[in-house]
């Protein structure tokens, strides 16, 4: 197999929840193969039969800007962009209705029918299905937001080349995905490598390709895009992390003694390293979460 950034030959490197995965020993960049095909994906995984994302609010008037949002947006006024902005990828359109509060003219593509609908009734201009499928015009928008969605997708180059097009030239796409080069990342790796824990940071199906900086800087670079700032985030919540283990669920399906056991050991050593890596945040160049704001070159 081959690698999606930089071409060189993969290896095996793992496998969880029944996914295998490749990695680069070259640029590093990790994912599923074989993935799994579109059908499998749009009618059990994100569709509204798998609860995915069943927790969104549907009056988005009651909703308020997330640090997250609120620093990109602040970005963008900051260096003066303005205009046509999208998100691909939306879900409910929460970031669509403050960046349109704050004066963007907004469109959103989201493929799951249930959190489209939302933003569609709180009169957002959302398209339901994937970007290819809403045809805008070549060179269209100012912004383009992929937030937490690179990494889902079965062809980044191809979503890539589809924001080239309909990226205004000078245009800035901004990108937030997981980071595997990070603290969080590689200290739970270990826990894998040395005590055979699950490892959090991979999420089959949902996850299918995990980006470290410097080969998505690569890739961003080879599909026509210049990388002008980086920031990093914590991960997410531990509950997050602990449920991404999928240990509850197998204490409550076969309820031996050593699955209580494996659970307590593993649930206290992930508590104690996202304790020690939000203690460690201020220090950290880098950290799991990372939002790359690039320019169409």
């Amino acid at each position: 197999m081959t690698c999606h950034v930089c071409g060189k030959i993969t290896e095996y490197f793992l496998e969880k929840d029944g996914y295998s995965y490749q990695k680069c020993s070259f640029c590093g960049l990790v994912f599923v193969d074989p993935q799994p095909d579109d059908e499998y994906l749009d009618k059990e995984i994100y569709s509204e039969k798998s609860g995915y994302q069943g927790h969104k609010k549907k009056d988005l008037s009651k909703t308020k800007e997330s640090p997250h949002a609120r620093r990109i947006l602040n970005f963008l006024e900051k260096n003066s962009v303005v205009g046509n902005l999208l998100d691909v990828g939306c879900s409910s359109g929460e970031f669509l209705h403050h960046a349109k509060q704050r004066g963007f003219n907004t469109c959103g593509v989201e493929l799951n029918e249930r959190t489209a609908s939302i933003a569609q009734g709180n009169g957002l201009n959302v398209i339901q299905g994937e970007l290819k499928d809403a045809h805008y015009d070549d060179d269209f928008f100012d912004t383009i937001f992929l937030g937490d969605i690179i990494e889902h997708v079965q062809d980044p180059r191809g979503l890539l080349k589809g924001c080239y097009r309909i990226l205004r030239s000078e245009g800035v796409l901004i990108i937030s995905t997981p980071n595997l080069d990070s603290f969080w990342a590689k200290k739970t790796f270990l826990l894998y490598k040395f005590f055979k824990m699950p490892w959090s940071v991979l999420t089959p199906p949902h996850h299918l390709f995990q980006f470290s900086e410097g080969n998505i800087k690569k890739f961003l670079e080879d599909n026509g895009f210049e990388s002008v700032a980086v920031w990093f985030r914590r991960p997410p919540t531990l509950k997050y992390e602990l449920g991404s283990l999928h240990l509850w669920g197998k204490w409550k399906r076969e309820k031996t003694l050593k699955n209580f056991f494996t659970m307590l050991f593993t649930f206290g050593s992930y508590t104690k390293l996202y304790t020690l890596n939000f203690l460690l945040t201020p220090f950290l160049k880098k950290n799991f979460g990372m939002v790359i704001i690039c320019k169409k070159l």
